[in-house]
């Protein structure tokens, strides 16, 4: 097995999948809906096999990943329902396609409705300032979109042709598609990550010829110094709220940049 660098390895299990990682990291994308109707969401399971690791789609009634099981008859391989939202991110090498991959909510769909449809109904006419607001794997992590120009790069159809792509088959990047047989295939030599709940309790062991220096008479440290006070302390946590924002389009300046 030959190394590879941890910068290769990124680009590759990252390649075409949209991602901000810092509190306050921002990105300015053309969202690649022209109505409400583009907007797709599905059920995956996330497989580990020899052949392919990624995403998959769960084939509902019959789908062999649903059908293995832990011993509690929980799903070994979970369902997850997920968006993945395309984006024309625009100043990353030039331009990109890539897809932002996000749990499906009732929450999040209102927020973009909010925040984007209801700004544009074709939002691929407009570009979008995504903005996290939350550090790297904090579980309180919001976004926002706002409206920051009227789209003069490209349209929709000259984004797609750039690529050569077609949607929703472009999606294949991201998320593939299998028969149950081939998919039954690759469960032979798929994996899911452990748990800790899964795991059995560490028991230790005195090695061989191993003798404690501990004493067997146990002497208080109080009693040997004098007692202490101690006090318990510690940190409030904080939680921050993303800050939704409206706007009208017909305000806003064009964007130019290269296509």
């Amino acid at each position: 097995m030959a190394f590879t660098s941890v910068e290769e390895y990124n680009e590759e299990k990252y390649r075409h999948k949209f991602k901000l990682d810092d509190d306050g990291e921002s990105a300015d994308v053309i969202f690649l809906y022209r109505s409400k109707r583009d907007m797709l969401r599905a059920d995956v399971h996330y497989l580990i096999s020899d052949t392919y690791t990624g995403y998959v789609h769960c084939l509902g009634v019959g789908c062999p990943v649903c059908a293995r099981k832990k011993a509690d008859g929980s799903m070994l391989i979970r369902k997850q329902n997920k968006f993945f939202i395309p984006v024309y991110n625009i100043y990353k090498d030039g331009g990109v396609i890539e897809f932002w991959e996000r749990y499906y909510n009732k929450g999040f769909e209102l927020q973009f409705d909010k925040e984007v449809f209801n700004i544009s109904p074709n939002p691929s006419e407009c570009v979008f300032k995504i903005t996290r607001k939350g550090g790297f794997n904090d579980q309180n992590t919001r976004y926002s979109f706002v409206a920051v120009g009227r789209n003069t790069i490209a349209t929709y159809d000259q984004i797609l042709a750039k690529f050569n792509a077609k949607m929703p088959d472009y999606y294949e990047n991201v998320v593939k598609a299998f028969s149950a047989s081939e998919l039954t295939d690759m469960m032979q030599s798929s994996s899911a990550p452990s748990s800790v709940s899964s795991m059995p309790e560490y028991i230790p062991m005195p090695r061989a010829g191993y003798q404690s220096s501990i004493p067997d008479t146990f002497v208080s440290a109080a009693d040997a110094v004098g007692a202490a006070d101690i006090t318990d302390t510690s940190d409030d946590a904080i939680l921050s709220e993303f800050d939704n924002n409206d706007g009208d389009s017909g305000d806003l300046p064009n964007i130019d940049a290269p296509f």
